[in-house]
């Protein structure tokens, strides 16, 4: 699979038609996710607008439908049962991995999209970061400041993202997902997954 440029930001994700990867990752989302409601999928759906967006406007390039599975993968690791690793950052990542495997994902780009999984939450830089993983870092960072912090976007640019996703019952799912992680993983919240 090559990587693309992605399109401008008001039309990434936008009504897109289904690709392979993106019928894929929302059957991934389905049938993982346990939660009724609109909120953590529209989250990943609002990731995916703004981290391609962010990396169109640095000029940087990846699969938008790659963008979004990876988007839509990223958080599951909390509520996957299937996958190990030290924090639920490491368990996406292998959710990834075993979802893929089969597929003819870039292996150039195999570092990146880990990077992208891995790293997303952090509240720091992260030395020697790719610049796509970074765009998916701040994604988050806008996506949880509701658009305060913006990266270079600008208000235009982000507010429809938040109109089209609107977050649901999001906050009764990051509950459970700050219960979740307390009751596996607490001292990941210090070195592994914030910081």
């Amino acid at each position: 699979m090559d990587t693309a440029v992605v399109p401008s930001p008001s039309s990434v994700g936008a009504a897109a038609p289904s690709s392979p990867l993106r019928v894929l990752a929302d059957e991934i989302f389905a049938r993982t996710s346990p939660y009724e409601g609109v909120g953590l999928r529209n989250h990943c759906k609002r990731l995916h607008r703004f981290a391609t967006a962010l990396m169109q406007k640095r000029g940087l390039s990846l699969d938008v439908d790659l963008a979004y599975l990876l988007a839509m993968v990223h958080d599951l690791g909390i509520v996957s049962e299937r996958d190990e690793g030290v924090n639920y950052l490491q368990r996406s990542r292998a959710l990834f991995h075993r979802e893929t495997k089969h597929l003819a994902l870039p292996d150039d780009r195999a570092d990146v999209l880990d990077e992208c999984l891995v790293y997303n939450h952090r509240v720091l830089s992260v030395p020697n970061l790719s610049p796509e993983a970074e765009c998916f870092r701040n994604a988050v960072m806008m996506e949880h400041s509701h658009g305060l912090l913006r990266f270079g976007l600008t208000k235009d640019e982000i507010r429809p993202v938040f109109d089209e996703h609107p977050r649901g019952n999001f906050d009764r799912v990051l509950l459970d997902f700050t219960w979740r992680t307390i009751r596996r993983e607490p001292l990941t919240l210090v070195r592994g997954i914030f910081f």
